[in-house]
């Protein structure tokens, strides 16, 4: 298989040669940047059309994402419930039938997971398809952080990194798939964007966007988010106090008054959700689902708990596969630091993609002597990785709030490789272009790695027998045999908001018990599919 970094070696001879032999296209492209990084606005529709126009590009030349894992059904019921009009669903009836990983069934039917990625996909639903909502969420993260963009650097280089974000392979996988990362993005961006410019000139609206940046997190990564929301806080704290360049009257009233007010709201928005969903305020739907199926910790200090009785095996197995994980992580000193070597390297792989962003921080050193703010980012960055090492599970969207800090080493390090000359020859200038090319080499890689994806995986065969099922008439009720050694992450059962209204509805087998669920749903068609069997297909259930 072709890797991307193949061509890496490439840029060294391309910085030896003659400046313009790259061209007048990128002069131009410059010069055209330049004009336009001096209208904000332009910039930033700009970025977010460009955004939206390569992850709809992608959706359609290979295919529209399906969704396969636990947490993309998640979202999905959660982006159903809300275009439903509901911020939950009742119970249903047989709900013991419809269990399945990531959800909860009572007090209430919903998802586990807090309700900012799921409003998106219901905005996409409401416009035609789920999926709509992920591209226009991604489209307005890659805005938002050209915006935090223009508070570190010059706008030039804020547009030239918005599009450069909007390129970048892992947000690109954000925008085609529905477990999130990019509203998580966008709401670290607009914390990150407000706190320099209210350093810069303390003003309500500032702090108002500020205080919208750790709503959407406390919405989307609560815990990351609470991270990143604290430490900034710290040091704005920090900076007010030690400057005493502006009077404490005027921070209290245009800083910390106006974020008050929009905290007291997240209080009550956060507090009416959880209400609504487990009928208490202060419980969110994650600590119902971990309480009544989960075993193993969040974080690596924390304690097992106690097995619950599980009705279904694939619950139960994929609990014991997390619980082993945790375990794994422990046994030892070497065991803890080869888990934070591995989640590192998860990380790594994820945000320095083919390794392109390494050759783009070769400039940082020189970037950082020039602005005291880039130290500032890496030791925030810092902290906040190593709070995320504490979790049991490390995934690259969940560092999703401070990618924004990241990407901004990345575009100061290409700023400062830009205008590293030597004599009359800009080697830097032409290694910053041809990354620029190898980008969107990787967006034609991507792109053709979607067109060729294998068909016969088992979230499409899913998504195949739900639209063969969709021409015929009537209802279905489809029940899902599978095997002693199923592999619990190729999960079939999950439904949409509305079980009753719903063409085709998924329930598990549950052996004698099935009669009564085929009962409730007389009008429906009984079907059996054997979800392990080499080629899945329907079977009329025996005897209905």
């Amino acid at each position: 298989m072709f890797r991307l970094y193949y061509l890496l070696p490439l840029l060294i001879p391309l910085a030896l040669v003659k400046g313009d032999l790259l061209g007048r296209l990128f002069h131009l492209l410059e010069r055209w940047g330049a004009r336009l990084a001096a209208r904000p606005a332009r910039v930033l529709a700009l970025v977010a059309a460009f955004s939206f126009s390569l992850c709809a590009a992608l959706s359609v030349i290979g295919c529209l994402p399906r969704p396969q894992t636990h947490d993309e059904f998640g979202y999905l019921l959660l982006g159903d419930t809300f275009a439903h009009g509901r911020v939950t669903n009742p119970t249903p009836a047989m709900w013991e039938h419809f269990e399945t990983i990531h959800q909860i069934m009572r007090p209430t039917y919903t998802a586990k997971y807090p309700p900012a990625q799921g409003l998106a996909l219901a905005l996409g639903e409401k416009l035609g398809l789920p999926i709509i909502g992920v591209w226009l969420a991604t489209a307005l993260a890659c805005a938002t952080v050209a915006w935090m963009f223009m508070a570190w650097m010059p706008p030039r280089w804020a547009l030239a990194g918005g599009l450069m974000v909007a390129l970048h392979p892992l947000v690109l996988e954000w925008g085609q798939n529905y477990w999130g990362g990019s509203v998580a993005m966008a709401g670290g961006a607009l914390l990150l964007g407000a706190f320099r410019r209210i350093l810069r000139e303390p003003r309500a609206r500032d702090a108002v966007w500020m205080g919208v940046g750790l709503a959407i997190l406390a919405n989307s990564r609560p815990y990351e988010g609470f991270v990143l929301g604290l430490l900034m806080m710290l040091a704005l704290v920090i900076w007010f106090v030690e400057a005493g360049k502006v009077p404490a009257q005027i921070v209290i009233k245009r800083v910390f008054a106006p974020m008050l007010v929009v905290m007291a709201l997240l209080a009550v928005q956060l507090g009416f959700y959880n209400w609504r969903v487990t009928g208490d305020p202060m419980v969110m739907p994650y600590l119902v689902h971990e309480e009544t199926y989960g075993i193993a910790p969040l974080f690596l200090f924390g304690t097992p708990r106690v097995e619950p009785h599980y009705r279904h095996l694939q619950i139960q197995r994929l609990q014991e596969d997390y619980l082993n994980y945790f375990e794994s992580q422990r046994r030892s000193f070497r065991a803890v630091m080869e888990a934070t070597g591995s989640k590192i390297w998860v990380l790594s792989q994820g945000y320095l993609w083919s390794y392109l962003m390494i050759v783009a921080l070769l400039g940082l050193p020189w970037a950082i002597m020039r602005d005291r703010w880039l130290w500032f980012a890496l030791f925030i960055g810092l902290f906040f990785s190593i709070a995320m090492l504490l979790g049991t599970w490390v995934f690259p969207h969940y560092a999703a709030p401070a990618a924004g800090l990241f990407f901004v080493l990345v575009v100061e390090s290409m700023r400062s490789l830009y205008a590293w000359r030597v004599g009359a020859r800009y080697p830097g200038r032409n290694i910053v272009r041809g990354l620029a090319i190898l980008f969107v080499v990787s967006f034609v890689q991507i792109a053709v790695k979607m067109a060729t994806q294998d068909r016969t995986r088992w979230y499409f065969q899913r998504a195949n027998l739900i639209a063969d099922l969709g021409h015929q008439p009537g209802e279905d009720l489809v029940i899902v045999k599978y095997d002693a050694d199923h592999n619990p992450n190729r999960e079939w059962v999950y439904n949409g908001a509305d079980l009753d209204g719903e063409k085709v509805i998924f329930a598990r087998d549950m052996g004698p018990q099935n009669q009564e669920l085929i009962d409730y749903y007389k009008v429906r068609k009984a079907w059996v599919l054997d979800a392990d069997a080499p080629v899945p297909a329907l079977q009329p259930y025996p005897g209905s």
